[in-house]
């Protein structure tokens, strides 16, 4: 149980901005395997505090400009890290043609002209589909695209191959993964019971996660955090898309 509670902490304190008042947290291989099993549950977490601040706003302003609001508020809760990685990605895609290295590129502190227009770019159309989104008051389909994109991790990462000290590599590994993916069942579970199209949004989720990672790893010859970052983000993208498309 405490390793379970470890992971929830480190989870929601590496991957959002909600602070974690722990001292001395212990982070082991254990704890890196129960992180994967809690993501989905930090991106729930995160868009109930969207929508709860959504609606708390529309109390007092325009529901047209609460949403917008509070779409870039969901950027800013998880501290726009997977924007970052989109940008780097972007940089080393490009790098790549001239011969560069593409790792290099990544972890460069700098960033590029063509990485900084798409990054733009892409927060406009992220920013713009989730105001329609929270306007539609579709909230229930916000809350799913927040935990599909993330559960896609736990099923679809043992396919590809991490250094063997990331992150990653050391949650998979340990023993347990399968029942860990069982037990991940229960958000698709829970997921049915708030919305709908549930089947549908979680298949769109895997193959639009495996295939744009598969892309990448096919590119660059490796998958990183900042792949994944990428992934991520652009498979939200098509779920809030593709989710409202549907309803609407």
């Amino acid at each position: 149980m405490k390793q379970i509670l470890n992971a929830f902490l480190f989870a929601l304190s590496y991957f959002s901005i909600i602070p974690v008042f722990v001292k001395n947290m212990e982070i082991n291989n254990e704890t890196y395997k129960y992180t994967l099993v809690m993501l989905p549950l930090v991106g729930a977490i995160l868009a109930s505090l969207v929508i709860g601040l959504n609606l708390g706003l529309n109390e007092f302003f325009n529901p047209l400009y609460s949403a917008f609001v509070c779409a870039v508020v969901y950027l800013a809760l998880y501290g726009f890290i997977h924007t970052e990685a989109i940008i780097d990605v972007v940089d080393a895609w490009f790098a790549s043609y001239s011969g560069k290295d593409a790792y290099k590129i990544m972890k460069e502190s700098t960033i590029g002209a063509i990485g900084a227009l798409y990054g733009v770019a892409f927060v406009l159309l992220k920013v713009g589909i989730i105001t329609y989104v929270l306007y539609e008051k579709q909230y229930a389909l916000f809350l799913i695209v927040c935990i599909f994109s993330r559960l896609n991790l736990i099923y679809l990462l043992g396919y590809f191959k991490f250094s063997k000290d990331s992150f990653l590599s050391l949650a998979f590994a340990n023993s347990g993964i399968f029942q860990l993916k069982i037990f991940a069942l229960l958000y698709v579970i829970i997921a049915f019971f708030i919305g709908s199209n549930v089947l549908v949004l979680f298949g769109i989720s895997l193959l639009s996660f495996y295939f744009i990672l598969k892309i990448l790893n096919n590119k660059f010859g490796f998958v990183n955090g900042d792949c994944l970052g990428f992934t991520l983000e652009h498979t939200e993208l098509i779920l809030l898309n593709i989710g409202l498309a549907i309803i609407l």
